[in-house]
């Protein structure tokens, strides 16, 4: 296990290498790899697919453009690009006021996360993906990003920390008050073994 992240992050110093150096193929390589990753990443903020495709393209434009002065490679570049992206979403929709950065205490955004999606792909029993989405969409927006970041995405707390631009402990938090709020309306629910198999799944 260690031995394959040890690969891959020496293809992805590689990659990056070449793409500052000016390869066009590297570039197009890390667009494609790491396109659909952003978009899912945009709806966290906005239900607009054309607007995130254009904040996507804008991003890939500044660092292709950019390439030369990005002489320091990143431990990760799925993170490094997450975090360019969630910069540069955020600042657009501010820029277009269709961005509120809500606090726990302030009134919930009423967007329902796709992060059940890919738990419920498969499932024909659709009162489970209504349920999960329910109580998702009744999260604050940076326990739902939060979520989705470490569940969706696979990020550490530290990598969180540094994609959303909070602390760790902020995080922590973030992802306890989560869980806890979903395990508490999860068990007064009518709870089948096929619930508790997906709520486990999602909690990990």
């Amino acid at each position: 296990m260690k031995e394959n992240a040890m690969i891959q992050v020496g293809e992805e110093i590689l990659l990056w290498r070449r793409f500052t150096g000016g390869d066009r193929i590297a570039f197009q390589e890390i667009i494609v790899t790491h396109y659909r990753i952003l978009h899912n990443y945009g709806t966290r903020f906005c239900r607009d697919s054309d607007f995130i495709e254009d904040v996507i393209q804008d991003l890939f434009v500044y660092l292709w453009e950019r390439k030369q002065d990005l002489t320091d490679t990143p431990p990760s570049l799925r993170n490094y690009l997450l975090k360019a992206f969630r910069n540069r979403i955020v600042f657009e929709l501010k820029q277009h006021q269709r961005y509120t950065d809500l606090s726990e205490s302030e009134e919930e955004s009423t967007f329902e996360p796709s992060i059940q999606e890919t738990l419920l792909r498969n499932e024909s029993e659709g009162e489970i993906a209504s349920q999960l989405s329910l109580m998702l969409a009744q999260l604050p927006e940076r326990q739902r990003e939060a979520l989705y970041l470490k569940y969706y995405e696979d990020c550490d707390i530290q990598q969180i920390s540094e994609i959303m631009g909070i602390t760790r402990q902020s995080v922590s938090n973030h992802l306890q008050k989560a869980m806890t709020y979903l395990r508490m309306h999860w068990q007064k629910s009518v709870v089948s073994p096929l619930y508790l198999f997906i709520l486990s799944a999602f909690l990990g």
